[in-house]
């Protein structure tokens, strides 16, 4: 069976990411998969280092239990699936700060032969994302940078994204076409 790990990141429950996670959540149960989410807002995850937790960093070792917590969740994933807005054209802060302390030496990539390995093997990833921009703005972005330096350096591989454009202009159809798009995606 297939275990799907969501990683969602917005701090408003009515947004439109709220629904895409209910609609991605409704899909994997519709279909007999198994789906964690890992849910940064609600869990009051830190992104930012404190010099005691950086100290620590070399050793693949952390402080805050959630990180350990994430660890597991991932660990047994075989797609993992990330869901947030573009902010001031990348992901926000609080994604960022979840590879920074989540994607420790050991779990995230090994060094092997002097050379970086990734640490997890995960079949599937699907990111998923709102803007307010088109799409074709963001592409550099997430298909290059994002994809091939973060993801696959850390082995999620078989990356796709997706993006819903135009959070305050587009129409009610345009969502619902993305919902389908999406449920569809994350059970592919």
């Amino acid at each position: 069976m297939s275990r799907t790990a969501i990683i969602y990141a917005h701090p408003y429950e009515k947004s439109f990411n709220a629904a895409i996670l209910a609609e991605m959540q409704r899909a994997l149960s519709d279909a007999g998969q198994e789906c964690q989410v890992i849910d940064l807002y609600r869990d009051g995850f830190n992104p930012v280092y404190r010099p005691e937790e950086l100290a620590l960093f070399s050793r693949g070792q952390f402080l805050d239990p959630l990180v350990e917590r994430y660890q597991k969740v991932l660990t047994g994933a075989d797609r993992v699936v990330f869901l947030f807005p573009v902010w001031w054209g990348e992901a926000p802060a609080i994604v960022k700060g979840f590879f920074d302390k989540v994607m420790l030496p050991g779990f995230g990539y090994k060094i092997e032969n002097g050379r970086m390995v990734p640490g997890l093997d995960v079949a599937k990833t699907l990111v998923v994302t709102t803007s307010e921009a088109p799409t074709a703005v963001f592409a550099q972005y997430f298909e290059g940078y994002f994809f091939n330096m973060t993801l696959a350096t850390i082995g999620f591989r078989n990356a796709k994204w997706l993006n819903c454009p135009g959070m305050t202009t587009g129409t009610l159809d345009d969502r619902r076409n993305f919902l389908k798009k999406v449920a569809e995606a994350v059970v592919s």
